[in-house]
């Protein structure tokens, strides 16, 4: 944390404000809306449900534990998890639904499919946050004093004093696990989309995608007859997700700061002797079902090919296709790399150059850090397609309109999705930078300040040469993140432009199932390349040897 008066955040206060606001959005949302948000509910009771469990499982494994391979096992995750969402479903589409290669020889439910719909959805999103929650609970096992866990061994096993002294120090760390993977289903459209899911950021997306929610601000009607939505609606629902995003503010307000994402050598291990086996195999079935399956799936649809006989078609899998196709699909889809990659880059330059404002400003308290933490907190979570609504509203205008100008910016330049990707990708630059700026000596400033050197010279002079490689870091998790957004991105991109997480979520709807594969392949283990970077110019090798 940076040394200062800074002003901390008030938990209290923001469930208080999280729950009135709530309640009046709550009363005053139509019954459509009201639904929408109830179906968004079960989803992430389901996610949770799943997620929960299984990544707090991981997190004791990673943090409490002396299982070999634990390191592997952090990195992995932490790879993993950013890995696109678009890209976790098509896998498990690929292993699950149609043709995946785990259902069983002959029909089944009359559809050849094991996971379909809600099934499907709750199933994706729940895997998708194994992830998320093994890494926040592991961060928050780490903060669980030594010293309460070794008085605790001197009359308790150890795997009593995991349940009862380290688990409930780190509920703050589970609650936060449960409320992010919440988050996630609220504002993620890829897997309600792709299965058929109707929530209320779904709705949004496909309200907006038709154009109802880009054109005057009054209620419009389907084919049907039903009311699409209507502003008071979209602002309500807006609302609501950010009451959400207050609440968990208000669970990590005080841990965070204190949380260690990456060491994992400075509290208490269980040193497994019996245990080692079992646990180990649990632990890698769990990883298997988590990484390897859905990477094996993908390699699986990429290498299928048909043969027609005389009398039926003969599907076999080809090693030989499956590689040339991996090797040659970004070549293929180089039109939608490059504008991935001039979109991705150019917001992530700008979070990154905001970032570091914005870090320095709380490391020197020239910014609230209350205010500061709720207004990135808001950017991150909110649902994408609402990012992508406002972002068309905000530049979009009719021809009498004095904001007309900025037409031609939305319809002829990538300043529309650059500015979604941006939205999305500024809370992870500046959070990453921040935790560094944050670590610098305040004995440092202050000699430096009395030696005249001004804020600016400070930052450039000093600060940022102390911290030089977190900035390439910074850049690397942007871009990452930024190469893989959907959900605003697929409702801004001008006619002409289609982004590789574009190109992919419409082949995905088009049953391309060896291309999606062979792609979506690519794109997972690019992700893990570039997490890869970032550890290494983030240093995170040496603190966990």
């Amino acid at each position: 944390m940076p040394v200062g008066n800074q002003t901390s955040l008030r938990p209290l206060r923001l469930l208080l404000l999280a729950f009135v606001g709530g309640c009046v959005c709550l009363a005053f949302a139509s019954g459509r809306l009201r639904g929408l948000l109830l179906n968004s509910l079960w989803l992430s009771v389901g996610a949770v449900a799943i997620a929960v469990p299984a990544g707090t499982f991981l997190a004791v494994v990673i943090s409490k534990t002396s299982l070999p391979g634990r390191r592997f096992l952090h990195g992995l995750l932490l790879a993993w998890l950013l890995v696109p969402l678009f890209v976790q479903a098509a896998a498990w589409q690929a292993a699950l639904g149609q043709g995946g290669w785990l259902i069983p020889p002959g029909p089944l439910n009359d559809r050849g499919v094991l996971i379909s719909g809600w099934s499907a959805a709750v199933w994706v999103h729940g895997v998708a946050g194994i992830a998320w929650v093994a890494l926040l609970v592991a961060a928050s096992l780490r903060t669980v004093p030594r010293e309460a866990e070794e008085d605790a061994l001197l009359d308790a096993a150890p795997w009593k004093v995991l349940l009862a002294v380290s688990l409930p120090r780190a509920k703050t760390g589970i609650l936060t696990g449960a409320l992010w993977v919440a988050v996630v289903c609220l504002g993620e459209i890829t897997v309600t989309d792709l299965f058929q899911v109707r929530t209320f950021a779904e709705e949004v997306y496909t309200s907006a995608s038709v154009g109802s929610l880009s054109g005057p601000i009054v209620p419009l009607a389907d084919d049907e007859g039903q009311v699409d939505f209507e502003t008071s609606d979209l602002v309500l629902g807006t609302a609501i997700a950010v009451c959400l995003v207050l609440v968990l503010l208000a669970v990590i307000a005080h841990w965070l700061p204190s949380a260690h994402f990456f060491s994992l050598d400075e509290s208490w291990r269980w040193k497994l002797d019996r245990a080692l086996f079992p646990l180990a195999v649990f632990t890698w079935l769990l990883i298997t079902n988590l990484v390897v399956i859905p990477l094996v799936s993908l390699v699986g649809k990429a290498g299928v090919q048909a043969t027609r006989t005389e009398t039926w078609i003969v599907r076999e899998w080809s090693a030989t296709k499956a590689v040339e196709l991996v090797a040659r699909s970004p070549w293929e889809h180089r039109r939608e790399v490059g504008w991935s990659f001039a979109i991705g880059a150019s917001a992530a330059a700008l979070a990154t150059f905001f970032g570091i404002l914005i870090a320095w400003a709380l490391r020197t308290n020239w910014l609230n850090l209350t205010l500061t933490a709720v207004v990135l907190a808001i950017l991150f979570a909110l649902p994408g397609p609402l990012v992508g609504v406002w972002i068309i509203r905000l530049l979009n205008h009719s021809k009498d309109s004095p904001w007309a100008w900025l037409n031609s910016w939305y319809d002829n330049t990538i300043l529309a999705p650059v500015l979604a990707q941006w939205i999305r990708t500024l809370p992870l630059a500046t959070l990453l930078i921040w935790s560094q700026f944050a670590s610098i000596s305040q004995q440092i400033l202050d000699s430096a300040t009395s030696e005249g050197a001004n804020w600016w010279r400070q930052l450039v002079k000093i600060v940022i040469p102390l911290r030089q490689k977190a900035i390439p870091a910074a850049f690397c998790l942007a871009f990452i993140v930024a190469v893989g957004e959907l959900a605003a991105t697929i409702l801004v991109v001008p006619p002409g432009v289609s982004t590789l997480s574009v190109r992919i979520f419409g082949l995905m709807h088009y049953g391309a199932d060896d291309q999606v594969s062979a792609i979506c392949l690519a794109l997972a283990l690019a992700t893990g390349i570039g997490t890869l970077v970032v550890c290494w110019l983030l240093g995170w090798r040496s603190s966990t040897r």
